[in-house]
């Protein structure tokens, strides 16, 4: 009981998705690679993994960004097969909503809940979202804008409220067009076993307010000096967890952080 109410006391869910306020304390992200998660509980990080997901293809069934979505601080969506996922987030102390539907196997039914929700707006490939996160949209008054590319919340690297890392232009274009500023890189040069690439959402995240934490080395990536100043212009400092190529794990998705 003591360490809950110490928990309790010490942290608080981080407010808005994808952008921690302090040191993040736990995080959803795939155990693929046993090394990214040592690493982030060496820094005392909490680390929720996904089961995997028999309706995924293998190679994506444990990425946390296919199953889950970060609505706004405690509450959060997940896909209703993913028991274990579910009761993860309610012992944190989550509101955990359902999906509507379960995930498939082809495009574009692993996507459901694969949007970016960023400043109180949802970029996405709207029609192919779960009508749970679009109605959950709605009542939370967050405005949906559309994009082709399906893997949205995967292929951009959220920095700030006003900076993103993506390969994908529709994505930069929608996002500059409200007011975001954009580093494109590159396709590709990101590991994904199983496919031909993976994206740069899918390699990274925030675990403090100031610290973006990559799965490997930017100096793999052929972007990877530029990454490195766009970030540091936005006044972020890279952590990498590994000393391996960047590889798509699905995200590090912030859950909760310190109580400050």
């Amino acid at each position: 009981m003591g360490m809950t109410f110490d928990r309790i006391r010490t942290e608080r869910f981080v407010d808005t998705p994808n952008l921690p306020s302090s040191k993040v304390t736990a995080v959803i992200a795939s155990d693929l690679v046993p090394e990214i998660i040592t690493a982030l509980q060496s820094r005392g990080i909490r680390v929720i993994t996904p089961q995997a997901n028999v309706d995924l293809p293998e190679p994506v069934n444990r990425h946390a960004d296919l199953q889950c979505i970060h609505l706004q601080g405690k509450n959060w969506l997940v896909v209703r097969s993913e028991i274990d996922l579910q009761q993860r987030l309610k012992d944190e102390g989550a509101e955990v909503l359902l999906t509507e539907q379960r995930l498939g196997n082809k495009y574009p039914a692993d996507i459901r809940l694969n949007a970016l929700i960023l400043n109180k707006q949802m970029f996405g490939k709207l029609k192919e979202l779960d009508p749970a996160l679009q109605k959950a949209c709605g009542f939370a008054g967050i405005h949906t804008i559309l994009v082709r590319q399906g893997y949205t919340n995967c292929s951009a690297a959220i920095l700030s409220e006003k900076a993103m890392i993506t390969a994908d232009t529709g994505i930069a274009q929608a996002a500059e067009q409200h007011g975001i500023e954009v580093l494109r890189i590159s396709t590709g040069n990101i590991r994904l076993p199983g496919y031909e690439y993976g994206f740069i959402g899918g390699c990274c995240g925030l675990i403090s307010e100031s610290v973006v934490a990559f799965t490997g080395a930017l100096k793999f990536h052929p972007d990877g000096l530029q990454m490195r100043r766009f970030i540091e212009v936005q006044k972020k400092q890279v952590l990498e967890l590994t000393q391996n190529p960047l590889i798509d794990i699905g995200g590090i998705l912030p859950v909760k952080e310190e109580n400050r």
